[in-house]
């Protein structure tokens, strides 16, 4: 068998292949590197062949002769991006001297759509749709995560339960497109409040919970009043109307024997008594 033979398996495979001298032109380009860039053998030979990456895999080879695989954009004919998996090995000759690189790339675009599509569900699956923070489900992820560093290092936490104020009657009287606007204004102002490693989260309903590692008594009492007064000092207008809302707070630091379930019962527990003493204000209770 020839090199005609070994040339036209080459050309007929699916994949892209094109031989680089050392000065990274093209001296052989396969039909499936013109199938995957619209560049014929005609339009590229003797051109230079780059990467769209911070880091030239081709260059790198060249210099250290070592093979890299890795991803990368290759520009189509037609000025679109083509997102490949691509493979450069070092070409040698008889002195085992470096003379150019060997690089196969194919098209992943279609994979990366998946991957994206994927990485899509798994946010969606985490994430509150409506106000954009973590739902239940990654709230107790972190909460797991936080309880976990307290029983190694004894790092207590803070974790503050809020609910608005009379939402119920937001819906009734106003209808739920502005109760949702309600509790999108207030995620907003909550996160005005919070420090970067704080994590504020939506429980259920007009429920948040906020998860605030590090603090003392004193720490927690002072967030928990922002976070209220942040809502407070907020408005929305609606109808020609001016709408403020309220809530109500109930904060605790953890307990060496807490869980998930008794640390959120109790948060919600005081922020009921937070409601009964008149709405608008903060309880909060601390570890003995």
């Amino acid at each position: 068998m020839g090199d005609d033979f070994f040339k036209a398996a080459v050309n007929n495979l699916n994949l892209g292949v094109c031989f680089l001298d050392k000065n990274k032109k093209i001296t052989y380009w396969n039909g499936g590197a013109e199938n995957l860039t619209g560049f014929s053998e005609k339009d590229i030979m003797g051109k230079k062949f780059g990467l769209a990456k911070e880091e030239c895999p081709i260059a790198a080879t060249l210099l250290d002769g070592s093979q890299r695989e890795t991803e990368a954009h290759i520009k189509h004919k037609d000025g679109k991006k083509v997102h490949v998996s691509v493979r450069v090995t070092p070409i040698r000759d008889g002195n085992e001297q470096i003379t150019g690189v060997s690089v196969m790339f194919h098209d992943i675009s279609s994979q990366m759509v998946l991957i994206n599509k994927v990485k899509e569900l798994e946010r969606s699956a985490s994430y509150d749709f409506l106000t954009k923070l973590p739902n239940r489900r990654l709230f107790e992820r972190n909460l797991l995560a936080r309880f976990e560093e307290m029983q190694r290092h004894n790092r207590a936490f803070g974790v503050a339960f809020i609910d608005i104020d009379n939402f119920k009657s937001i819906n009734d009287n106003y209808g739920h497109d502005i109760g949702d606007l309600v509790l999108q204004m207030v995620a907003r102002r909550l996160e005005t409040v919070l420090r970067p490693y704080d994590i504020l989260g939506r429980w259920g309903g007009e429920e948040f919970v906020v998860l605030v590692p590090g603090v003392s008594k004193e720490q927690l009492h002072s967030i928990s009043n922002r976070l209220r007064i942040a809502v407070e000092s907020a408005s929305i207008f609606t109808a020609g109307n001016v709408l403020k809302v309220t809530v109500s707070i109930g904060a605790t630091l953890s307990k060496q024997e807490d869980t998930i379930q008794s640390i959120i019962k109790r948060a919600d527990s005081l922020m009921y008594q937070s409601k009964m003493s008149g709405k608008n204000a903060v309880t909060i209770e601390v570890k003995n």
